[in-house]
C-alpha cells in the first residue's frame, strides 16, 4: 500500500500536474497491481483507455512511482523507487518508468536506468498521453532519446552503437599493426569523411561525375563484383582533393589535411572497415559528438593532451546552447558565433538547438533550414586543423560550415570573413586560458593590461556582439574573484548585464584539465546604458554533479546530475529577471521559486549553503571588489586579503622555522648548505 504521506502527495500534487497535460483521473489507476505484475503494486498506472474499460491494462503506456515530497533525487528512497519501477515496468512490458516526489520528475529507460531525452532535452515534466506512447515505442535498450515534436533530417543512430563499431575497428587496426593514437584516429576520420561526402553528394551532386564515391564501391566490398577497394579509395582521394588537376576545387577542400589512410591497411582491412561503417548515415544522423567519440576511443595520452586544448564536452556545450538560445523559436536573420571554435562543439549544439526549437514550434521550412545551413553560424580559430574539424562536425550535424574561418580574433577585425564589431546576436565560446604570447597589442585593450587569453578574449567577444546581443562564455575562477582583477570585473558590469553565473564542477573538462570553470550568461548593454552598473540581480547555480563521475574516468552516473534542474530553473529565473525590471515587488514575491539550499542528500555528501539563488547587486560591490564567484555568495567561501607586510612577516616566520629544523639535525644551516 502507498504510505499515507505519499498518497496525499499523489492527490495534492501529482494528479493536478497530470491533469495539466490532459491526462485525466479516469485514465489512471492508483496503488494497484495488474495481471502481469501480480502482487507488485504500481503507484500510478496510465492507460490510453479509461479505468472502466476492460482493455485498460492492455493499453497501459506509463508507470509512475511516487515518493513523498521530502525524498530527493538519488537518495536511498529515490533509488528504491527506481528499482521498483524497473521491476514493475519489465513485468508490464513497458520500456520506461517515471519517478517523482511531486516536484522533481524523471523518466528512466528500464533497460539501463538512463534518463530519457525528449526532443533533445532530459524529460523533467509530465507530458500528454501522445508523448507517453512515443516514449514507449521509441525507447529501447540502445536508445533513451525520443522524438515527440522534433524531427530528424535522417534516422539518428546512437553513440553506444557507434562505439561498438569502433571497438570492432580496433581489432582490424590491431591486426594491421596500427597502435592507439593517430594511427587509428586518422583512418577512421578519413573513412567517415568519405562516406559523408557520398551522402552529401547523393542529395546534390557538386563533384565531377567521373569521381567514384562510397556508394559505388558496395559491389566490391560485398564481393558482388571484382575490384580493389583500397585502390578505388586512393583514386577517389586523389580526385577529390586536387591531386589530379582536372578536379581541383570543391567544397570539401578543407578536409584535405584530415585524410590519411595508412599504407599498413590492406585491401581486406579496407573491406572490413567499409562494411562496419556502411551501416551509419553520418550526414545529420549523429545526435552526439562523433569526432570526439572517435578521439576518446582511440586517443593515446599525447592525443588527449592536444585534444583537451580545444575540446569542450558535448553535454556541457549542449546545455549552454539550449539555455542561451531559449527564446529563439521562430526563424529570423541571426548571426551566432564561436570566437575560438576548436572542434565546433558549441556551434554544432547551437545548430541542433535551433533545429529543435523551430520544429517543436512548427516554424521550420526549407527557407529557414537553408539559412541555418549557410548564413547563421560563424566560427573562428587560428589553428587550421581546428577549422577543418569544426567544418567537418558542422557538415555531419546538418551543415552550417560556410562561415567557419581561420582567423586570429585577438589581433585585428577582419570584415572579409565576418569578424567585425557589433555583429553577432549570440556568442557562445570557451576561450583559451593562460599566458598569451601572440601578436595582439595589449595596449589596444581597455578591460585589462594583462596578457592573459581569457581576459583579452572577453573584451573582444563583447565588442563583437550587437547591443542587446547575448553571450555565454566559459571562464576560470581567477577573473571572477582575484582582487587584482577588480577593474576587469567592473568593466564587465559596466558594459554588460550579467544575468547568470553557473559554477561547473572542476571535473567538467577532466581528464584534460581540472581547472575550476564558470559560465557567464550576459547581455551587451545599449550604448546609453554603458558605464553604469546593473541593478538587476544575478542568478547563480552551482553544478556539483554533471551526470558523469567526478574523477578522471568520466563514466556516466545514474543519480548525480544537476543539469536537468539547471535547465528547468534557469528559464524561469531569466523570465523573472524581466519581471524585476518592470515590477520589483512581484520579483521579490516570486524569487523563492528559483532559490534553494542544499538538501539532506547533498548535505550528507559534504555540501553546504545554497544550490541556487539570486544574488542582489547590493552584495556585489566595491567592498568585495565586485566578486562574481558563485561559491563566495552561495557557500560562504571567502578569500583572505593579505598585505605585503603580513606576507613578509609570514615568510620570515617560515624561514626561521626551517632554520630551527636544520639545527635539530646538527650544525647550522650554513654547514648543511656546504654538506
Amino acid at each position: 500500500m502507498v504510505k499515507k504521506e505519499e498518497a496525499n502527495d499523489i492527490i495534492q500534487s501529482i494528479i493536478p500536474k497530470l491533469n495539466d497535460e490532459g491526462i485525466l483521473v479516469n485514465h489512471c489507476k492508483i496503488d494497484t497491481s495488474t495481471k502481469k505484475t501480480e502482487s507488485k503494486r504500481g503507484d500510478i498506472w496510465i492507460s490510453q483507455c479509461e479505468f472502466t474499460d476492460h482493455d485498460f491494462e492492455e493499453k497501459i503506456v506509463a508507470l509512475i512511482e511516487a515518493k513523498h515530497k521530502n525524498c530527493n533525487i538519488g537518495d536511498i528512497e529515490w533509488r528504491d523507487a527506481m528499482n521498483q519501477g524497473k521491476l514493475k515496468a519489465e513485468k508490464q512490458g513497458l520500456n520506461y518508468y517515471i519517478v517523482t516526489n511531486g516536484y522533481d520528475i524523471r523518466f528512466y529507460n528500464r533497460h539501463n536506468d538512463e534518463e530519457i531525452y525528449i526532443d533533445g532535452r532530459i524529460a523533467t515534466k509530465f507530458v500528454p498521453i501522445e508523448a507517453l506512447i512515443k516514449i514507449q515505442t521509441q525507447v529501447t535498450e540502445e536508445t533513451s532519446e525520443v522524438n515527440y515534436k522534433s524531427k530528424q533530417l535522417v534516422e539518428p543512430f546512437t553513440e553506444a552503437s557507434f562505439r561498438k563499431s569502433l571497438r570492432k575497428l580496433a581489432n582490424v587496426y590491431r591486426a594491421a599493426g596500427l597502435k592507439k593514437g593517430d594511427g587509428r584516429i586518422d583512418p577512421t576520420v578519413s573513412f567517415v569523411i568519405m562516406k559523408y561526402i557520398s551522402e552529401k553528394e547523393s542529395e546534390e551532386r557538386t563533384l565531377h561525375r567521373n569521381i567514384k564515391l562510397w556508394n559505388e564501391f558496395r559491389g566490391i566490398a560485398y564481393e558482388e563484383e571484382i575490384g580493389d577497394l583500397k585502390a578505388e579509395f586512393i583514386t577517389a582521394v586523389n580526385h577529390i582533393w586536387g591531386r589530379d588537376s582536372q578536379y581541383r576545387e570543391n567544397v570539401y577542400s578543407d578536409f584535405k589535411n584530415l585524410i590519411n589512410f595508412s599504407s599498413k591497411l590492406t585491401n581486406e582491412n579496407f573491406i572490413s572497415i567499409y562494411k562496419e561503417l556502411d551501416k551509419f548515415h553520418f550526414h545529420g544522423g549523429a545526435r552526439f559528438d562523433l569526432f570526439g567519440t572517435i578521439y576518446e576511443e582511440f586517443a593515446n595520452q599525447s592525443n588527449k593532451k592536444e585534444f583537451g586544448e580545444f575540446y569542450t564536452r558535448r553535454h556541457i556545450t549542449g546545455t549552454i546552447a539550449r539555455l542561451l538560445l531559449r527564446n529563439e523559436k521562430k526563424p529570423r536573420d541571426l548571426k551566432i558565433a564561436d570566437t575560438s571554435c576548436g572542434t565546433g562543439g558549441f556551434l554544432t549544439e547551437a545548430f541542433k538547438t535551433l533545429l529543435n526549437n523551430y520544429t517543436i514550434n512548427n516554424t521550420l521550412n526549407d527557407e529557414s533550414l537553408n539559412k541555418m545551413r549557410r548564413n547563421i553560424f560563424y566560427g573562428f580559430d587560428n589553428e587550421p586543423k581546428s577549422i577543418a574539424r569544426t567544418k567537418l562536425n558542422m557538415f555531419l550535424v546538418g551543415d552550417g560550415h560556410t562561415n567557419i574561418h581561420e582567423c586570429d580574433t585577438l589581433v585585428n577585425w577582419k570584415p572579409a570573413v565576418g569578424w567585425t564589431e557589433d555583429t553577432f546576436d549570440y556568442v557562445l565560446t570557451n576561450p583559451p586560458m593562460g599566458d598569451y604570447e601572440g601578436a595582439a597589442d595589449i595596449g589596444q585593450f581597455v578591460y585589462t593590461n594583462e596578457k592573459k587569453y581569457q581576459l583579452m578574449f572577453m573584451e573582444r567577444i563583447i565588442n563583437a556582439t550587437k547591443a542587446g546581443g547575448e553571450i555565454a562564455v566559459v571562464m576560470d575562477d581567477g577573473p571572477l574573484e582575484t582582487p587584482s582583477r577588480k577593474n576587469f570585473r567592473k568593466k564587465l558590469l559596466e558594459n554588460c548585464n550579467i544575468h547568470a553565473v553557473v559554477s561547473l564542477t572542476k571535473f567538467a573538462f577532466a581528464p584534460y584539465t581540472k581547472e575550476k570553470t564558470y559560465v557567464l550568461f550576459m547581455q551587451k548593454k545599449q550604448k546609453d546604458e554603458i558605464g553604469t552598473i546593473q541593478e538587476t540581480p544575478i542568478w547563480n547555480y552551482i553544478v556539483d554533479y554533471d551526470g558523469y563521475a567526478n574523477s578522471d574516468n568520466r563514466y556516466k552516473t545514474k543519480y548525480h546530475d544537476d543539469l536537468p534542474e539547471l535547465e528547468e530553473k534557469f528559464i524561469g529565473a531569466m523570465n523573472l529577471l524581466q519581471v524585476f525590471k518592470l515590477d520589483p515587488q512581484s520579483y521579490r514575491a516570486r524569487k523563492n521559486e528559483f532559490e534553494r539550499k542544499v538538501n539532506e542528500k547533498e548535505s550528507a555528501e559534504g555540501l553546504s549553503g545554497s544550490k541556487f539563488r539570486f544574488v542582489e547587486m547590493t552584495d556585489i560591490n566595491e567592498t568585495n571588489m565586485y566578486n562574481l564567484l558563485s561559491e563566495f555568495h552561495l557557500r560562504g567561501y571567502e578569500y583572505e586579503k593579505v598585505t605585503i607586510e603580513e606576507m613578509e612577516k609570514s615568510f620570515n616566520d617560515i624561514t626561521k622555522e626551517i632554520a630551527d629544523v636544520l639545527k635539530g639535525f646538527g650544525g647550522n644551516s650554513d654547514d648543511n648548505k656546504k654538506g
